[in-house]
């Protein structure tokens, strides 16, 4: 093809047609100008699919995340349920007679009321999208600032989560000189570390002594039930926003689809 343009330039010019090679030089350099634009206009396009496509594939990941995320804290609101109950009904029997209580129903809900429920999250790809530059792909601004608004109270809900487990953490301490805990732990071991302790040991509890100093036991079941309480609150709050912002991605989704 440019050999083609080459000779008829020549033969205008062998022939000293100056004035019709003037008007072919020009438009075949409009020719040019046009072949370039519509060359950019078609890897503008290309590029704009391409991130048309790469931001679905964003917001589908953060949605899975999320969902990951709402499964999580239903199955903790669960247990935070099991953990508030027991600490409910071991303040109650504490603040009554312990001694006339069912021994085992005081061990069940002391296993149950003891150890701590993390939030632990899943927000891989938003951390993906902040390292690759990608966190303006979103060309709807309300879902761009309703993502990074989630995702800045769920770094803070594990903040807190921490805060709130080191209460529990330093109350339960406090409670261990009531009870025997070698004999808590050890009967749950297998045979062959078992300590042979005998089962849960609660024999602290009925004696006069104990019976002087439990509202200090009381004061530390209360402080860990509401320290429990708040981390339960601010989960609630996290699991509202995220079915929330999955709602709004879902019908973003399906309106792109529809265009």
């Amino acid at each position: 093809m440019i050999k083609f343009f080459r000779k008829i330039r020549q033969n205008l010019l062998s022939e000293g047609k100056t004035g019709k090679y003037l008007k072919y030089a020009i438009g075949e350099i409009v020719l040019v100008v046009i072949g370039i634009l519509i060359a950019l206009q078609i890897n503008n396009w290309n590029q704009a699919k391409q991130e048309e496509q790469l931001e679905v594939n964003y917001l589908k990941g953060i949605k899975t995340n999320l969902n990951d995320d709402i499964i999580e804290l239903e199955r903790l609101f669960v247990k935070d349920t099991m953990k508030l109950d027991a600490f409910t009904f071991l303040n109650r029997t504490f603040n009554k007679d312990p001694i006339t209580a069912d021994s085992q129903l005081i061990i069940e809900n002391l296993y149950r009321a003891a150890g701590y429920n993390w939030f632990e999250g899943q927000n891989v790809v938003f951390e993906d999208m902040k390292s690759s530059g990608k966190s303006n792909l979103t060309q709807s601004d309300s879902i761009k600032y309703a993502i990074q608004g989630y995702y800045r109270f769920f770094e803070e809900v594990i903040k807190q989560e921490n805060l709130y487990n080191s209460f529990v953490e330093k109350y339960t301490d406090r409670n261990n000189e009531y009870f025997n805990i070698t004999s808590f732990t050890e009967h749950k071991a297998m045979d062959r570390w078992n300590g042979q302790t005998g089962p849960p040991d609660l024999s602290t509890i009925y004696n006069e002594e104990f019976q002087q100093t439990k509202n200090k036991l009381l004061d530390n079941f209360s402080l860990m039930k509401d320290s429990r309480t708040h981390a339960h609150e601010v989960r609630q709050n996290l699991y509202q926003r995220a079915k929330k912002l999955k709602q709004t991605i879902e019908r973003y989704l399906q309106h792109k689809k529809e265009e």
